[in-house]
């Protein structure tokens, strides 16, 4: 539990829970634990004065509690969607297709193209593929089928074309993209 002894964050927590208290009260609400009918509705009536000089008062105290799980979860939740987010800028930087974003990171090509004018200067990489030599391609061809080993039956992931990108740097992922699945059926 955290103490707030900042006064426009105490008025800020204490204009909150009468909002709250006037809300539970509408829908007819049992009273939060520990408070009595008659606190409730001594703050329901406090004018806005009051309720400020009421904020800079050190009684009563006003604390929040965090939830150590949910907070777990919260972060992370913030650290995967970082990754992703990060993911998603090498993916655009290294010449992915619009088509191959929208499959992997499941993107509509609306959010595509606003992706592309954050990350500037990608525009060079949009063209289409030329394809590497039949050597190159069996060797990619080769690469993905390692990378892929023992996991067939699940979904293609973007973890598994920055594994074959490693190993292919001088090659844009439209590229790879398209050796890989060059004898796929449309």
């Amino acid at each position: 539990m955290f103490v707030i002894r900042d006064q426009q964050l105490r008025l800020l927590l204490l204009a909150q829970l009468i909002r709250e208290l006037q809300q539970a009260t509408e829908e007819k609400a049992p009273p939060p634990p520990g408070f009595t009918e008659k606190q409730l509705e001594e703050l329901r009536c406090l004018s806005s004065a009051e309720l400020v000089k009421l904020s800079e008062m050190t009684e009563p105290r006003v604390a929040i509690e965090i939830d150590a799980g949910s907070l777990e979860h919260g972060l992370r939740q913030v650290d995967y969607l970082t990754k992703r987010s990060r993911q998603l800028e090498y993916f655009i930087r290294h010449g992915a297709t619009s088509n191959m974003l929208s499959k992997l990171f499941h993107i509509s090509s609306a959010d595509v193209t606003l992706k592309r004018r954050l990350f500037a200067g990608t525009s060079s990489a949009l063209r289409r593929p030329a394809m590497p030599p039949h050597g190159v391609r069996e060797r990619i061809q080769q690469r993905w089928f390692e990378v892929r080993k023992g996991k067939e039956r699940e979904p293609i992931r973007a973890e598994d074309y920055e594994e074959l990108h490693a190993d292919y740097p001088q090659h844009t992922f439209a590229t790879l993209w398209a050796v890989v699945h060059e004898f796929d059926k449309d």
